[in-house]
C-alpha cells in the first residue's frame, strides 16, 4: 500500500472515530414536562450537557397534537407548562454537584420568548402560581441569601423583587395575586412574612421551634393562610420515620392586619 493510501486510510479512520466519539458525548435525548393538570406537555430534545448546543422543543396540547415547535441555544434545567395552556416557564443554567440556575425565561404556547431575567442561584425556596396562572411567584437561594420575585405571566414582566439575608424555605401566593406569604428559617425559630401586592412587608410573627413547619394553604384573596407544623416521628410497627403534623395554625389577613383566628393541636 502506498504512503498516499496509508495516509488516506488513517484519515478515514480518524474521522469515524471523531465522529463516534462525538455522538457518545453529546447524546441527545428527550425530556417530557407537563402542566400540573396534564393537559400540556413540552418534549425537549437535547444532550443537556454542561456545554450543550440547540435545544429543540415541542409543544402539545392535551389531544396530543402539536401547538408549536421552536429552538434555544441554551438548554433547560427544567420547563413548566401552565395549566391555562398560555404560557411556559423555563429554567436555565448548570447541573454539577449543585443546581445553577442563570436565567427565567417566560415563553407563549408557540414559542414566542415574552420574559428573560439574568439571576443566580443555587437553589429555590419554593415556588407558587395562582389558579389562573397569572401571577407566578419564585423564592431562590445563595450562599445565606435569598430573594422573592413576583411575575405577571401575561406579560413576562417582572412585578417586584426583593432580598433578605436569611433562607426562604416556602412562599404562597393568594388566587388574586395580591398577597405572598412567606416563610424564613432563623436559628431554632421560623419567621412568616405577609408582603403585598407591591412587595412591601405589610406583617411579620414566628414560631419558635425546631420542628418542620410549612405555609399549608392561602385562600383566594389572601385573607386566610394557614401554617403547619410536623416533626419525623419512629412507627415501631414498621420500623419507619413518618412526618407526623403536631399542629396547624390559622392566621387572618385583614388588609395586612394579622392575628391567629385559630390554633389545632393534633392529639398525640
Amino acid at each position: 500500500m502506498s504512503a498516499k493510501k496509508i495516509l488516506q486510510t488513517i484519515l478515514i479512520v480518524g474521522i469515524v472515530f471523531f465522529v463516534y466519539s462525538g455522538l457518545i458525548v453529546r447524546d441527545t435525548h428527550a425530556r417530557v414536562y407537563s402542566s400540573k393538570n396534564g393537559k400540556y406537555t413540552v418534549e425537549v430534545k437535547s444532550d443537556f450537557s454542561r456545554d450543550a448546543g440547540d435545544a429543540h422543543y415541542k409543544v402539545k396540547d392535551e389531544d396530543g397534537e402539536i401547538i408549536s415547535k421552536f429552538k434555544t441555544k441554551l438548554s433547560p434545567i427544567s420547563m413548566m407548562p401552565l395549566n391555562n395552556g398560555k404560557r411556559i416557564i423555563g429554567f436555565y443554567g448548570s447541573v454539577g454537584r449543585t443546581v445553577i440556575i442563570t436565567q427565567l425565561r417566560f415563553y407563549s404556547m408557540e414559542g414566542k420568548l415574552i420574559g428573560k431575567y439574568g439571576l443566580f442561584a443555587t437553589g429555590s425556596g419554593g415556588q407558587d402560581i395562582t389558579e389562573n396562572g397569572e401571577y407566578y411567584v419564585y423564592s431562590w437561594r445563595k450562599d445565606k441569601k435569598s430573594g422573592i420575585d413576583l411575575f405577571d405571566t401575561r406579560s413576562g414582566k417582572k412585578i417586584w423583587s426583593k432580598t433578605f439575608k436569611k433562607l426562604v424555605s416556602g412562599v404562597k401566593i393568594s388566587d388574586d395575586g395580591q398577597w405572598v406569604v412567606a416563610m424564613f428559617k432563623k436559628g431554632g425559630s421560623k419567621e412568616i412574612y405577609l408582603l403585598d401586592n407591591e412587595g412591601d412587608l405589610k406583617w411579620s410573627g414566628s414560631i419558635n421551634t425546631r420542628n418542620i413547619c410549612a405555609i399549608s394553604s392561602i385562600n383566594e384573596d389572601g385573607s386566610i393562610f394557614e401554617v403547619t407544623e410536623s416533626k419525623m416521628v419512629h412507627d415501631e410497627e414498621d420500623g419507619y420515620m413518618h412526618r407526623v403534623r403536631v399542629k396547624k395554625i390559622i392566621y387572618a389577613n385583614n388588609d395586612g392586619e394579622v392575628e391567629i383566628a385559630e390554633m389545632i393541636v393534633s392529639p398525640r
